[in-house]
């Protein structure tokens, strides 16, 4: 049965252990230039980002393995004290999960958490070789935003 969740991580090393196999092969999919991006998380930074209530993260399962992550940081950015936003920091589910509208569903399941916080914006991030718009652009979304890379 599939599920979706809004986690309450007690602590992120085994949240980590947990969702290793999909935080390595999101790593393998989306991270160009793997000489210059090496995996590492800090988890600590992972928690007290939690523990401030800045990072959210929910999750999709199967019978209860995890098969998909969503991560959220809520702030107020420095030039807009006084204004929530929401961004996704990653979003990631299994390649054979991927068939169907069981993205979509959790994608907007995720939104939905999420809008609960009130933000103004809520921002997800779209890599252009990993292209699901159309998704956000059926659930809602508008492009709003591109983003350049400068490598050297």
């Amino acid at each position: 049965m599939i599920t979706f969740q809004k986690e309450q991580v007690e602590t992120f090393s085994i949240w980590e252990q947990e969702a290793n196999e999909l935080i390595l092969q999101h790593y393998e999919e989306l991270v160009t230039q793997k000489e210059v991006m090496q995996l590492k998380l800090n988890l600590k930074a992972y928690s007290q980002l939690y523990d401030k209530d800045i990072l959210e993260i929910h999750t999709v399962r199967d019978d209860g393995k995890m098969i998909g992550y969503s991560t959220w940081i809520i702030n107020k950015p420095m030039q807009f004290s006084d204004t929530l936003v929401a961004n996704s920091n990653a979003l990631f589910l299994r390649s054979d999960y991927r068939k169907g509208i069981l993205g979509m569903k959790f994608i907007k399941w995720s939104v939905e958490e999420i809008k609960k916080r009130k933000p103004s914006r809520i921002f997800l991030h779209v890599k252009p070789f990993m292209d699901f718009s159309p998704i956000l652009e059926r659930i809602g979304a508008s492009l709003f935003e591109t983003t350049y890379l400068i490598t050297e």
